[in-house]
């Protein structure tokens, strides 16, 4: 069986969900970190259990070089490797969700890729669960791309191939999506500290909640899975919810209103009456 070498630039949190995972895998030959401290990335080592700490003249031989940087470090990391004459022919990717090949435009000879896992890496020594069953945004020439697919195979993502288009919006769509439920969730959850619950029930009611709007969304759509005053264009409840905000918790105020406000426009969509949805956004004018 032929084995893969594999190198990552990036010991951080996710070249270390990746090589944890790539290094248990039987195809893969894992040959370690490129690392700008050398302490930090023995560390990183340490917790994947194997591989080596490498220089970037080492690259020459990895069949496929994975660049998991900081957006703001990626050329720098591609051109400092570039300048160690890459190995021909290998494959060359990074796991930046706003870029797509061209970074890689300087660099001959070799193969290029995006590999881009759509999970959250909070924590180093527990990414590689995140990756399992996560959804991943492939972009690569048709040379490229099977290797890719097969990368994904191999640490459990599921393959979703880029369309094209705006890069720069789809990676704020996922900022959106992912950091705003994050403070969504902190928001809401402050609001019912200030009730009086404690954490234990908080964790309990905000799991349900964000879970339950979540399926609801995958299973029928926002417009059809929102509910709520503001759907049925109650404002005096909405009045009231704002009044007990700025005497409670007055720093979730703001974002109670730009959140409602995005809820209205998915009611009217919906067919709330038009004289209905004026009132509910009169109320949150006022509540500004």
């Amino acid at each position: 069986m032929v084995s893969l070498r594999l190198a990552i630039v990036g010991p951080g949190r996710v070249g270390q969900a990746l090589a944890r995972r790539f290094a248990r895998h039987p195809r893969v030959q894992w040959l370690g970190f490129v690392g700008t401290d050398p302490a930090r990335t023995a560390a990183a080592l340490a917790r994947v259990g194997a591989g080596e700490v490498l220089l970037p003249r080492d690259l020459r031989r990895a069949h496929v070089v994975v660049f998991a940087v900081s957006d703001g470090q990626l050329a720098s990391a591609i051109a400092t490797c570039a300048a160690a004459s890459p190995r021909p022919c290998s494959l060359w990717l990074h796991t930046s969700g706003r870029f797509g090949c061209e970074p890689f435009a300087a660099v001959p000879g070799v193969r290029c890729g995006a590999l881009h896992p759509v999970a959250p890496f909070p924590d180093p020594a527990h990414g590689d669960v995140a990756l399992a069953g996560a959804p991943a945004v492939i972009e690569g020439d048709e040379r490229s791309l099977p290797l890719l697919q097969r990368l994904c195979d191999w640490l459990a993502l599921r393959p979703l191939r880029w369309p094209g288009g705006d890069r720069q919006l789809y990676h704020a769509a996922c900022a959106l999506a992912a950091n705003g439920a994050t403070s969504l969730w902190a928001e809401a959850d402050a609001v019912f500290a200030a009730c009086g619950l404690p954490a234990t029930a908080r964790a309990t009611l905000l799991a349900a909640l964000v879970g339950a709007a979540a399926d609801a969304c995958r299973e029928r759509g926002a417009q059809q899975a929102l509910s709520g005053p503001v759907r049925r264009g109650d404002a005096a409840t909405v009045q009231v919810h704002l009044q007990a905000l700025a005497a409670g918790a007055p720093t979730a105020l703001p974002s109670y209103v730009a959140l409602m406000q995005a809820a209205l426009r998915l009611a009217t969509a919906a067919g709330l009456p038009a004289d209905t949805a004026a009132a509910v956004a009169e109320a949150l004018q006022r509540g500004r």
